[in-house]
């Protein structure tokens, strides 16, 4: 926020703060004479759409009424254009990222946004005003970003210039016209899982130590994120993610099998006897998730298909695409509908323990058919081949 947004003024018994008033898509709010005062009605644009900005600034006017009244141009950017003129990207940056973290922002939020902001700055100079931006701007700033990330990741940070833009033209009230962000169309692929035999071909894998064929198994049984096994803590049989360590932003809960409560023990003792980084540390597990993949022949996966195969699995456990976004702890289950769009003979193929169990508790006259991997062969000796612990 900028410092000319003030907090709102004592009120006292007589005078009171008028209620913003929407016109034309703008705020605005009025100056009446009280009683004894022969001044007209003044209105004052709040060159805003945002109801929650409006308050402010109409709280800001509040307080030069005496100036209003007697015929004096208030001193208000907005008005006297003097924020437009010779607003900078470095400064609107600076403000735009205390106005997230200001309104609870997470700081790995913060982090990213930062991170890509930095670098459009980087390439429209710090001394950019704020109020030359243009879509050619934002199209060449795409264009330094392809061959270097994938087209995806170039659409998350144009995503998160969008939300600055927009916060310049809503919020700050720094830009006239909102210039036009045109994502790149990328093609739906299907999210990629190992297979019933990929996972049994880890877990018989010579050479590969116990806590990994742990740490890999727990990741696919239970569809945790990579950092949440670190952030979160044990409470029965539940795993929990408090809201400011989750991405949604909401308490998250995972149900674990007693099996699952040493495994999460060693890799957080692990993360307390580690001298790395949290990035560092995490971006560990990935790299051995990659290492211990390519040795099986499958080099398409990374370290988030360990949650994708959770929620394969769990589609065809349950065939509730509801229950299964519920249980990933998705925001909407548009999120969760990738996963149904497998035919599911296909996934039977792939996983022939869970489809038979599947089919054998459909006969019964059992109507939960909520089974987990812990109630199949996954969990005998010939699967785990305990031989290699």
């Amino acid at each position: 926020m900028g410092d000319w947004l003030l907090p709102f003024p004592p009120i006292g018994d007589i005078m009171k703060i008028p209620t913003p008033r929407k016109l034309r898509g703008k705020y605005y709010t009025r100056i009446r004479p009280l009683k004894g005062e022969s001044f007209k009605e003044v209105l004052i644009p709040l060159e805003t759409d945002s109801k929650h900005e409006a308050r402010i600034r109409n709280s800001l006017v509040f307080n030069q009424r005496d100036m209003i009244a007697n015929g004096c141009i208030p001193t208000i950017p907005w008005l006297t254009n003097e924020i437009k003129t010779g607003y900078t990207l470095q400064k609107a940056i600076c403000d735009y990222l205390s106005f997230l973290k200001t309104n609870g922002r997470k700081e790995t939020t913060l982090q990213r946004a930062e991170f890509c902001l930095k670098r459009y700055k980087d390439e429209l100079g710090k001394s950019f005003l704020v109020k030359d931006q243009t879509a050619q701007h934002i199209e060449t700033f795409k264009d330094t970003l392809k061959g270097e990330v994938s087209d995806q990741t170039i659409n998350i940070n144009l995503t998160r210039i969008r939300a600055f833009i927009n916060w310049c033209v809503d919020i700050k009230g720094v830009l006239e016209n909102r210039p036009k962000t045109i994502l790149i169309k990328v093609p739906e692929k299907a999210p990629s899982y190992l297979t019933e035999t990929d996972m049994k071909n880890i877990l018989k894998m010579k050479g590969l130590k116990r806590f990994w064929k742990d740490t890999f198994q727990l990741y696919w049984e239970t569809g945790v994120r990579l950092r949440e096994i670190f952030n979160g803590r044990i409470d029965g049989n539940w795993l929990v993610v408090d809201g400011e360590d989750s991405k949604s932003g909401r308490i998250r809960e995972i149900y674990l099998q007693p099996h699952h409560i040493p495994t999460i023990l060693k890799i957080q003792a692990k993360m307390t006897e580690s001298t790395s980084s949290f990035k560092g540390l995490t971006d560990w597990y990935s790299i051995k998730f990659k290492r211990v993949v390519r040795k099986i022949g499958r080099d398409d996966l990374h370290f988030h298909n360990l949650r994708d195969t959770f929620a394969v699995m769990r589609y065809l456990e349950t065939r509730d695409i509801y229950q299964v976004s519920k249980e990933l702890g998705h925001s909407s289950v548009k999120v969760t509908e990738k996963y149904a769009k497998f035919q599911l003979r296909r996934l039977e193929q792939d996983f022939p323990i869970l489809a038979e169990a599947y089919k054998a508790r459909k006969t019964t006259e059992n109507k939960d058919f909520g089974i987990r991997f812990w109630d199949t062969e996954y969990q005998n000796n010939d699967f785990t081949d305990e031989a290699f612990a």
